[in-house]
C-alpha cells in the first residue's frame, strides 16, 4: 500500500475523475497507484504518485498526486544544523505550490499551471494536491526553447513586480547561504581531500578551488547587492525539468513545482534555467556560453528591465544557488563508474563557468 492509497477518499476521487473526463455522471471503475521517482526533492515534497484508472463506461483517466507538508516531516531534516532547525521548519514556505494555484496572480500567454482539481488539507501541516497529469511532447531544449522560456520568465517578472510590503527582499537566499552553503557545501570545498579525489582532480582546473573560496568570502557583499536590485515575484525553481512542454499545444510550458514565494531580484529565475539540465548531466559544458547569452538577452527583452540589473541578479543568484553546489560532493563516496566520471566532468565545467561569471561581477566589491 502506498501513502496515497491511505489518503484516497472515494467521494473526492469521483468528483475529480468527473472533472477529468468531462462527465458529471462518471463513476469510478478500476484504478491503481504508481509511485513517481524523484531526485533532490524539496523539503516540502512528501510523495509523488500517478493515479490511473477507467470509469465504468470504459473512459481512461490519469491524475498526478503530490503530497506536500512541513519540512518537519522531511527525511533529510538532520542536514539542517540543529541550532537552525526550528527556524527552518517554521519559515520554510512549504505551501508555496498551493498558493501559486490559488493566489490568482496573472501569468503571461504561453505559460500556464497544471490544472488543480482538488487540494485535500489533512490538518497536520500536510496537503494532498490532485492535479492534471500533463501529457508531454518532446522535451527539446535547443537554444530557441531556452529563448522562449527566458522571454516568458521575463514577462512573468514584469507582470508580478513586488510592491508595498512584498517589495522587501525575500529571505530565501540568506538562510540558504547561512545554512546549506555555510555548513554543508563550503566545508567540502575547503577540504583538500575533495580536490585530491580522482573524480575531481581529473576535471578541475588548478585555480577553481581558490576562486570558489574567494567568492565565498564575498557572499555577504553579493547578498547585500542583490537586495538593492528591483524585486519581483518569481517561480523560484524554473529549471527545464519544471517547465513541461505539453503535447496538446495548450501553452509553451506548463510550469510545475513553484517555490520560494516572496520578492527576489530581477533575473533570479534564470539561475535554475541555466543550471537545471547541467546539474542533471545533460547539458554539454561547451553549450553553456550560448545558453547564458541567449537567456539573459531574452529575459531582459521580456521583462523590459535594465540589462545590467538583470545580469547581476542572474549571475549573483547563480553563484549563490548553484556555484558552490556544482561540485557534487555528495557523490564522492560512490563507486567510480564511467557515467559518474562523465557527470563530474560536466559539473566541474559548470562550476568553472559560474565562478568566472561571479569573479567578473564581483570585481567592483
Amino acid at each position: 500500500m502506498t501513502e496515497i492509497d491511505g489518503l484516497v477518499k472515494p467521494a473526492i476521487m469521483t468528483q475529480v475523475v468527473r472533472e477529468v473526463v468531462g462527465r458529471a455522471d462518471a463513476e469510478l471503475g478500476d484504478w491503481h497507484v504508481e509511485a513517481v521517482d524523484y531526485h533532490s526533492p524539496s523539503p516540502s515534497t512528501m510523495s509523488l504518485s500517478r493515479v490511473k484508472g477507467t470509469t465504468t463506461w470504459g473512459e481512461t483517466w490519469s491524475l498526478f498526486v503530490k503530497s506536500i507538508g512541513s519540512p518537519r516531516y522531511w527525511p533529510l531534516i538532520t542536514v539542517v544544523p540543529e541550532e537552525m532547525r526550528e527556524d527552518f521548519i517554521v519559515s520554510f514556505p512549504w505551501r508555496a505550490e498551493l498558493e501559486a494555484h490559488t493566489c490568482g496572480l496573472p501569468l503571461p500567454d504561453g505559460l500556464r499551471l497544471p490544472r488543480l482539481f482538488h487540494a485535500d488539507a489533512l490538518g497536520d501541516d500536510r496537503v494532498v494536491l490532485w492535479m492534471e497529469d500533463v501529457r508531454m511532447g518532446p522535451q527539446d531544449w535547443s537554444l530557441p526553447r531556452y529563448r522562449t522560456a527566458a522571454r516568458l520568465l521575463g514577462r512573468l517578472a514584469a507582470m508580478r513586480p513586488a510592491a508595498g510590503a512584498s517589495s522587501t527582499p525575500g529571505p530565501g537566499l540568506r538562510p540558504y547561504c547561512a545554512g546549506r552553503v555555510a555548513h554543508e557545501l563550503l566545508p567540502v570545498l575547503r577540504d583538500p581531500a575533495t580536490w585530491e579525489h580522482p573524480l575531481v582532480a581529473r576535471h578541475a582546473d588548478a585555480s577553481l578551488r581558490d576562486d570558489l573560496l574567494a567568492l565565498a568570502e564575498r557572499i555577504p557583499a553579493f547578498l547585500d547587492a542583490l537586495d538593492m536590485l528591483p524585486q519581483t515575484l518569481v517561480h523560484g525553481d524554473a529549471c527545464p525539468q519544471n517547465l513541461l512542454i505539453p503535447a496538446d499545444g495548450s501553452a509553451e510550458f506548463v510550469a510545475i513545482d513553484w517555490s520560494w514565494p516572496g520578492a527576489y531580484p530581477v533575473g533570479f529565475d534564470l539561475a535554475q534555467l541555466l543550471a537545471g539540465l547541467a546539474f542533471a548531466g545533460v547539458t554539454e559544458p561547451g553549450d553553456l556560453p550560448a545558453i547564458h547569452a541567449e537567456i539573459m538577452t531574452a529575459y531582459t527583452e521580456g521583462s523590459g528591465g535594465d540589462p545590467g540589473e538583470v545580469a547581476f541578479g542572474y549571475v549573483g543568484t547563480s553563484l549563490l544557488r548553484c556555484g558552490f553546489s556544482a561540485l557534487p560532493g555528495e557523490l564522492l563516496d560512490q563507486e567510480p563508474t564511467p557515467a559518474l566520471d562523465e557527470l563530474f566532468r560536466k559539473r566541474m565545467r559548470l562550476a568553472r563557468f559560474i565562478a568566472d561569471l561571479g569573479l567578473r561581477f564581483s570585481a567592483g566589491f
